[in-house]
């Protein structure tokens, strides 16, 4: 099937960060929600197939809301810090690769001495990470990024509760016995703290390893200018 060979060819950036917390998700969902009579009858194929399409699209609408919820600043305050010269206020410990960041990304890039939109600068750097061996801060990216768009699943699905719980005010009765929804809420509310805790410690742990990678590739790529016949 064509859908099969779509989501084999999926990366595991894309499994990752929108694929498993959208089928989280979208589980989360189908516990709450009363879907048998929507799917009863449908080839197995179809639902298969379906729910993974959904809980695709649903990921990346997580992380799209997590993109707009949650903007980290470790990387752009680490610069700040650096340029500044006021190294203790940086979230990360600046140590010789930390300063020497900007210096290679002006050598590598071309870039102004006085070049500072630091959101730009990470995107120049990841793009030219992915074309090199030096990969484990994209890596921890997608970790990242997973922990984000499970922490914002986490609390919209607080919200999806609270809208039917008012429904159900109303005189439509939409959730589940009590102990499944009292269930829903407790996962929820420990997998929001959960979630944003980790997500903020591999924030730190992605920039750590940009800088990392990032000097550590400039560094090979020196050494091969320097060999024999250069």
């Amino acid at each position: 099937m064509a859908l099969a060979r779509s989501f084999r060819a999926l990366g595991f950036y894309d499994v990752i960060t929108n694929l498993v917390p959208g089928a989280l998700w979208i589980g989360a969902l189908i516990v709450l929600l009363p879907v048998d009579e929507l799917i009863q009858g449908l080839p197995s194929g179809v639902v298969v197939g379906g729910f993974l399409t959904l809980a695709y699209v649903t990921g990346h609408l997580l992380q799209a809301l997590g993109s707009w919820a949650d903007s980290p600043t470790t990387f752009g305050d680490t610069l700040t810090a650096i340029q500044n010269e006021t190294p203790a206020t940086a979230p990360l410990s600046v140590t010789h690769i930390e300063k020497s960041f900007l210096t290679l990304c002006e050598q590598r890039f071309s870039l102004p001495s006085d070049f500072d939109h630091h959101g730009k600068l990470l995107k120049m750097v990841l793009s030219y990470l992915e074309t090199t061996s030096y990969t484990r801060a994209l890596r921890f990216q997608s970790v990242y990024s997973f922990h984000r768009s499970m922490w914002v699943a986490s609390w919209s699905l607080l919200v999806v509760v609270a809208v039917l719980g008012s429904l159900s005010c109303l005189g439509r009765s939409l959730l589940p016995s009590n102990i499944v929804t009292v269930g829903v809420v407790i996962a929820s509310l420990v997998s929001v703290v959960v979630f944003w805790n980790r997500k903020n410690k591999f924030d730190k742990t992605f920039v750590k390893y940009l800088f990392v990678d990032f000097y550590n590739s400039q560094q090979s790529t020196a050494s091969g200018n320097s060999g024999p016949g250069s």
